[in-house]
């Protein structure tokens, strides 16, 4: 029987590793009233939490009329006070919330796994690691994820990442027969899998919690059709009530004077034939020590077992959820979204400038006073506003007369500007990141950049946050490979001086999770600032040959490579093809090969090159394991001196011979 990973995806079968058969009788009605009961506990106690996630919602995508009831516990609609009200939406959230989740991607992982000892077994397995984790996050459906998951984090203040083995995905390593069925399946080498949770579908066993594995158990609940659930776990299911949220169309004007219609608003809408899968997955107990994954879906039990990935602590049966949150909650499992903090701006500044449109309503399309039976009144409703209209009045009567309204208070102006500083306050972000303006008042360049570095510093907070999340997420990726890749695989990166890398590798080689981050956020490095870094350090030298005064062939094509120009250097394309190949050759002298040495190498470059290897700590380290190695490094390096001492002994032969010449032309000159 399969177990399935919420969202019709196999990640696991019976009889994997770490995946032992269950041996006692299973009493299915308890475990499905042990889920079902869990389930119903938990929702209750989240209940606060989803209200409010509901809101953010509501108030990101510009339904902002709409607020808590706590006495029926729902979102409902703010009734209008007078038909005239305006209720337009001026929504600041939206581009504010946006503009942190561009910032944010900009905390690209740069993940590094040390080696536990200099052994080279140790280090072997450090390189492996890194360069899995490397290939992982490069991929473009990994970013996709991670532009999802921010999006969830922004909104409601929490998301999870679950990652999962999915035996199903890469290349397919054989062909084999269904015992059961007959038919030709094929096998595939597998991989891991990642699949985003919204805080919606996840209920820990507590909200008080302060992260997912100090929770005793959760529960991933998911609406999944009918039809997957029996592909999936063979088990038929009766559809039951499940329902999903989406922003449906008001009938009805949301403003005074017929603006406003075509607002939305959240409504709850029931899915057809679908069911609600419940994973409930439990930590290691004294009754069940490796743990318990019990998966069921409206009263019947699809798997039972102990818990399939072994992603905790020295190998130990654990939770494959991370938790990314966007600001801390002392205390609490849930995070806190900034969000939050301005929805009541926002409801202020959608007061303010309905209130200025009213006046602009009154002012423009005007106020009559008008004296008793002195008019028609509905031929002045009708014609009050009509280019050339005449009013006719009953003699002896007052002439009917606008009101005159008094102009529109400064207060209405320093409120909004004051609304508008607020939201930068409180959000993070700047006119600068925001709308790509400076403030008023702000000319230099010095000031400019010291806002946004302002701007980075308020987001810093959550930035960190991402960066934790990081480095667990990489934990149990690590860890998901050493359990599950029992045969040798390949595995091709980009390594030193874009050399592409090939290493075999299986899961007992990677004996170390423990992941650094190799450099600082990334948050302050945009493409601007680098190239604007590498210019300032051309002008003060500090790139140039300290021998000669200028810059080297090579330090210039790095600088090329950091502003992210490279493709206006192809006149020094020859120089890295040289220095490609030297590092290829660094590469096959690491595994005891001798590269030959022939005529139309550059010999300058390489023996700087393999002379620049031998200063690393990596070559030390490996020296250390294998003396040897020095002395084909010695051999190699000596061949690239003979040709550069053949060349200039003919070269010197050459000139030899040319001075000669000369004294025999001119001593034959002297005698005629």
């Amino acid at each position: 029987m399969a177990i399935n990973s919420i969202g019709g995806r196999v990640f696991g079968q019976k009889g994997e590793p770490g995946q032992p058969e269950i041996q006692k009788p299973i009493d299915e009605r308890a475990l499905i009233d042990l889920v079902d009961r869990e389930f119903k506990r938990r929702q209750e106690e989240r209940r606060p939490h989803e209200l409010q996630w509901r809101l953010n919602q509501a108030f990101y995508e510009g339904n902002q009329y709409v607020d808590i009831n706590t006495g029926s516990m729902n979102l409902e609609e703010m009734p209008l006070m007078y038909e005239w009200q305006e209720r337009e939406v001026f929504n600041h959230i939206a581009p504010n919330i946006d503009t942190r989740i561009s910032k944010l991607k900009r905390v690209q992982p740069l993940l590094k796994v040390k080696p536990g000892t200099s052994e080279q077994a140790d280090l072997h397995a450090a390189k492996v690691g890194t360069m899995l984790l490397k290939n992982n996050f490069a991929e473009q459906a990994w970013r996709d994820k991670f532009s999802e998951e921010l999006a969830w984090m922004e909104v409601c203040g929490t998301v999870l990442e679950k990652r999962v083995w999915n035996p199903n995905k890469g290349p397919v390593i054989g062909i084999m027969q269904d015992p059961e069925t007959g038919e030709t399946v094929e096998i595939r080498e597998g991989d891991s899998e990642t699949i985003v949770v919204p805080p919606q579908e996840f209920y820990p066993d507590s909200s008080w919690r302060n992260d997912v594995d100090s929770c005793r158990s959760i529960i991933h609940a998911k609406a999944m059709h009918i039809d997957t659930i029996f592909e999936t776990w063979g088990v038929r299911v009766v559809a039951e009530k499940a329902e999903a949220e989406r922003y449906q169309k008001t009938m009805t004007g949301l403003g005074g004077l017929g603006y406003g219609q075509g607002g939305f608003r959240l409504q709850n809408v029931k899915l057809e034939d679908h069911a609600i899968v419940k994973e409930y997955w439990e930590l290691p107990t004294r009754e069940h020590p490796q743990g318990r994954l019990i998966i069921i879906a409206n009263g019947k039990l699809l798997h039972a077992g102990p818990m399939p990935f072994h992603v905790g602590e020295d190998g130990t049966p654990g939770y494959p959820f991370v938790r990314l949150i966007c600001l801390q909650r002392p205390g609490c499992f849930w995070g806190k979204a900034v969000l939050e903090r301005l929805i009541p701006i926002q409801r202020r500044y959608n007061a303010l400038r309905n209130r200025k449109a009213e006046y602009l309503n009154r002012t423009a399309i005007g106020q009559w006073l008008v004296e008793e039976d002195s008019i028609d009144i509905v031929s002045l409703e009708n014609e009050a506003a009509s280019p050339g209209a005449i009013h006719v009045y009953r003699k002896g009567f007052t002439a009917p007369m606008q009101v005159q309204n008094p102009p529109l208070p400064n207060a209405f102006e320093t409120e909004e500007h004051t609304l508008l500083t607020e939201f930068s306050i409180l959000s993070g972000v700047s006119e600068i990141s925001r709308d790509s303006s400076v403030p008023p008042g702000v000319n230099s360049g010095v000031a400019i950049g010291l806002l946004q570095e302002q701007d980075d510093t308020r987001i810093s907070n959550t930035a960190e946050n991402i960066e934790r999340f990081l480095i667990q997420a990489g934990k149990v990726q690590l860890r998901l490979y050493k359990q599950f890749v029992q045969a040798p695989r390949t595995l091709n990166a980009v390594g030193r001086n874009n050399v592409v890398e090939v290493i075999d590798w299986v899961g007992s080689d990677l004996s170390s999770d423990d992941i650094i981050l190799d450099t600082t956020s990334a948050l302050a490095e945009s493409p601007s600032s680098k190239r604007q870094m590498v210019f300032d350090l051309l002008k003060t030298g500090l790139l140039n040959d300290p021998e000669t005064g200028k810059i080297t062939r090579e330090i210039r094509s790095k600088v090329f490579e950091m502003i992210e120009m490279g493709e206006w250097e192809s006149a020094d394309d020859e120089d890295q093809l040289h220095m490609s190949r030297a590092e290829r050759e660094n590469m096959a002298m690491e595994q005891g090969q001798m590269p030959p040495v022939v005529s139309y190498d550059d010999h300058v470059i390489h023996i700087k090159r393999h002379n620049n290897y031998r200063l690393t700590t990596d070559f030390e380290q490996l020296r250390a394991q294998n003396p040897a190695l020095e002395y084909g490094f010695d051999m190699h390096v000596n061949m690239h001196l003979m040709y550069i001492q053949q060349a200039a002994m003919a070269q010197m032969q050459q000139q030899l011979a040319t001075a000669g010449q000369q004294d025999n032309n001119s001593g034959g000159e002297s005698v005629a």
